[in-house]
């Protein structure tokens, strides 16, 4: 008697897995693919729309032409001074970098 029960134990498990390997596992895998799939998906959207995002915010926050502009024409006026007070000082020159007033900027 008790050799039928073990006999009928191990075949029923034998018969959970064989239908277990070949019915409800492929499924599974069917379904569990389709969700990783669907779940990166979603997360690509996500990652663009952020990075969407911080490209815009990062132009936005770019300085505008006239303050470039200014920045520019300021560098361009101090490298001209340099180069004057250097040619000045080599040639012998009493070209001296006057003092700026108090109202420019």
């Amino acid at each position: 008697m008790l050799g039928t029960a073990f006999l009928s134990s191990v075949l029923t498990l034998a018969l959970a897995a064989w239908l277990f390997d070949r019915r409800i596992k492929p499924r599974l895998q069917e379904h569990v693919d389709a969700e990783v799939d669907r779940a990166i998906e979603e997360l690509g959207r996500s990652l663009e729309e952020r990075v969407r995002a911080g490209v815009k915010s990062g132009v936005a926050s770019l300085p505008s032409t006239e303050v470039l502009a200014g920045a520019t024409k300021t560098a361009a006026k101090t490298g001209f001074d340099i180069v004057g007070l250097g040619l000045a000082s080599l040639l012998g020159g009493g070209r001296r970098r006057s003092q700026p007033d108090e109202d420019e900027d």
